[in-house]
């Protein structure tokens, strides 16, 4: 069983996204933690529209549990108006995140269209 960090960072003067760094697994084992860690915010401030990154250059493995908990996430920030695209995805993992359909948590809505 793997560990998994989640290191916090705050913009400056509190404009923009907040930025988590995921440090470790997204994996079975671990999800419960990130989903639990990522619901507080939502449970505090229920009108909130929060605006999260999820910086995920040092998350050193997924698998289809970690998909579907990032999924669920997303989603249910998304239902506040909020935001939660992944950030920084390795090669590997994106291609993993497109393989199996989830191709919605690395669309950034701020990022400019191409």
């Amino acid at each position: 069983m793997g560990e998994l960090a989640i290191v916090l960072r705050k913009p400056p003067n509190d404009h923009g996204p907040t930025e988590l760094g995921i440090c470790g697994p997204i994996t079975h084992a671990t999800t419960p933690v990130l989903r639990d860690y990522l619901r507080r915010p939502l449970d505090t401030t229920p009108a909130a529209c929060p605006r999260v990154r999820l910086d995920m250059s040092c998350c050193i493995s997924i698998d289809v549990d970690g998909l579907l908990a990032l999924s669920t996430a997303q989603h249910a920030v998304g239902i506040r108006g909020g935001e939660l695209p992944l950030v920084r995805v390795p090669p590997l993992f994106d291609r993993y995140v497109r393989q199996h359909n989830f191709d919605g948590l690395l669309i950034d809505p701020r990022a400019p269209s191409a």
